[in-house]
């Protein structure tokens, strides 16, 4: 038998840090990217200098300023982790918007796809009340069934 912390022992913790740091790095990365994915479903970004704050790509009840706030509620991040996060958002936000912006075409014509499919399901009284909570949902800014977390 050897002893905790000799070359044998070794690997198996090497191992354990290893799976964790990867586990950690997917869940960050997974939930900005859910974040970003969020923000982007709002029905116009309002680019414009002089919009207010809450109009604002990134500010709201979704979007990585929310995911931020989440995180640091969550978490109880310091001020200076706080910053540093926030850092790491903006850092990647270009990227992040490029890529939404590539895929949000497939992203809608798939939730469209989806949407027509369960409305075949339905009797016309809940066609008509599903209009009109995706129409309710679409105003409000809230989840979008097709997009749920499981």
């Amino acid at each position: 038998m050897t002893p905790a912390g000799t070359e044998a022992g070794r690997p198996r913790w090497v191992a354990a840090l290893l799976l964790a740091a990867t586990f950690a790095a997917g869940g960050v990365a997974g939930a900005a990217a859910m974040a970003l994915a969020d923000q982007d479903r709002r029905p116009a970004p309002a680019h414009e200098a002089g919009a207010p704050k809450a109009e604002r790509p990134g500010h709201g009840e979704h979007g990585p300023d929310a995911y931020l706030d989440r995180l640091t509620r969550d978490l109880a991040l310091t001020p200076a982790q706080r910053e540093s996060v926030s850092a790491v958002l903006a850092r990647h936000r270009p990227e992040m918007d490029s890529l939404m912006r590539a895929t949000r075409p497939r992203i809608e014509t798939l939730r469209a796809t989806i949407r027509s499919e369960i409305r075949t399901h339905l009797t016309p009284e809940q066609r008509q009340r599903y209009d009109e909570l995706r129409q309710r949902q679409h105003r409000g800014g809230t989840r979008d069934d097709t997009t749920a977390r499981r």
